[in-house]
This record gives structure tokens, sequence and C-alpha cells, in this order.
């Protein structure tokens, strides 16, 4: 566990793990790198691993500027400059994560090795816009708990909360987010100019969808995954927070694919 500054901003970040690969974990928007906690036991043995909490999420900084994703890009360079990870990196990224990982690798292309985008929020329709706005709106006027019960509905349904428990930690752990910085997050999908970091992707890429997310449901991520050269697809019995909901069958398909 370490905090290292990015920009005048405290980011927290933790490494694990004793594999020879290097393995880069980016949460989703609410999220925190604590997403990733039920798939380390999996990966470690084949992977060195860096999680972070983003900006504004978990133990890091809570600011009060608007961000954007190349700020997380930048932060993620920059815990890169302190912690023992050497290239070529394999990078795993769940939805507004999966956007951080598009953006890092369009820098640092030759240093990617593989990437896995988990139902990947890389585009602002009109729709999904409107909801963005008015989730972030609500979450500063009253609070978390105003907006997580909406968003679970769609992120975390029922048919995917197998073990009460894991679904109740999830949603304290989304409640404890500050809501300034949570809509800040929202709004940062909104600026996101991914275009020519999708256009531009070499690497292996493989794309993940959840059957059961009513966020970004399979149609939406396989119309990315059109757009992606020589990207992988595929659908998992899951919904949008994959290696918190099925962490067993999310953690084979990324050792499948990145072990290849």
């Amino acid at each position: 566990m370490g905090w290292m500054t990015s920009s005048g901003v405290s980011i927290h970040y933790e490494v694990s793990g004793r594999g020879q690969r290097s393995l880069i974990l980016v949460h989703e928007l609410g999220g925190t790198l604590d997403s990733w906690d039920a798939v380390l036991p999996l990966l470690e043995p084949e992977f060195r691993i860096l999680r972070f909490d983003q900006r504004g999420s978990g133990l890091s900084e809570k600011v009060r500027k608007p961000f954007t994703i190349d700020d997380h890009v930048q932060d993620l360079q920059s815990i890169l400059e302190v912690v023992e990870l050497p290239p070529p990196y394999y990078l795993a990224g769940m939805a507004a994560g999966a956007a951080v990982v598009l953006g890092f690798v369009h820098r640092r292309g030759a240093e990617a090795a593989a990437a896995v985008l988990c139902a990947a929020a890389t585009d602002v329709g009109p729709d999904r816009r409107q909801f963005l706005l008015d989730r972030a709106d609500l979450a500063c006027r009253e609070g978390m708990r105003a907006v997580a019960d909406v968003t679970l509905a769609r992120s975390f349904p029922p048919v995917v909360r197998h073990d009460p428990a894991v679904f109740e930690d999830y949603r304290g752990r989304l409640l404890a987010n500050d809501p300034v910085c949570y809509a800040a997050a929202n709004r940062a999908l909104l600026d996101a100019h991914l275009d020519e970091a999708i256009a531009g992707l070499r690497c292996r890429c493989l794309v993940l969808a959840g059957a059961h997310d009513g966020l970004r449901p399979p149609e939406d991520v396989a119309a990315l995954a059109r757009r992606l050269p020589g990207a992988e697809f595929a659908v998992l019995n899951t919904a949008h927070v994959m290696p918190v909901q099925a962490p067993e069958l999310f953690a084979e398909h990324l050792l499948e694919f990145f072990l290849r």
C-alpha cells in the first residue's frame, strides 16, 4: 500500500502478486481498487499487479476541481514512475476504467502487451449523456444514497446478487463515495475523446460484456469491439461489475487471453 502525488493530487495505490508479468487493473466509476479483491488470488501467481484508487475515489484525495479521463491516465503514468513494475504491461479496465486503459495504451502503446476492456464506457450518446448529467446533479444535491440504488438496479441487478454479503459490501463502498467527486467522475465521461485511441489500438484486445448489464448492454459493447482493430469479443453470464459479480469466470477469461 502506498501514496504518491500526481499533478498536486494524492493517489493511493497497491502492488501485489508474485508473477513475472506486469498487470495494471483500473476500477469502474464509483468503485475503488477493492473492486478487484476477489480476483487477486486467481491472478497473483501469474502477475505482479498494480491497482490504484482514481483521484476522488477510495483513499485517494477528494478533489474539488473538475478532472478528465486524461487526468486518470496521467495519474497512472505518475504511479509507474515510482513503483517497480516494468513493461510490457497487461491491462484490464472496468467500464470507465476501460476508457483510462485506452487512453494509456494510446500514449504508451509500445509498452502494452494486451488489454481487456470490461463493459467499456467509451462513448456517450444523447440518452446516456442526460443520464450522467442527471446522476451527477442528484448526487451533488442529495448525496450518494439518492443515486446508489437506481444505479445498482442496472449495474448489479438481482439476477447476479448470488451472495448477499458481496452485494452489500459493494453497495456500501458505493455509498461511501464523496458525492462531489462522484459527480465529477460522471462528468469526466462526457468529455472523453477516444476515437483516435480506438482507431489506433495495436495491442491484442479482448472486449467483455455482461449478459445482464443494464448500463452497458452487450449490443453496445459489441459495437465498440467492432471498432477496435482485431479485437475479440465475449459475453459473460454476469452484469456490469464482472470481477465482483463473477470473479472466477472473469479471471478465467482474462488468464486464457493474457497467457496465450
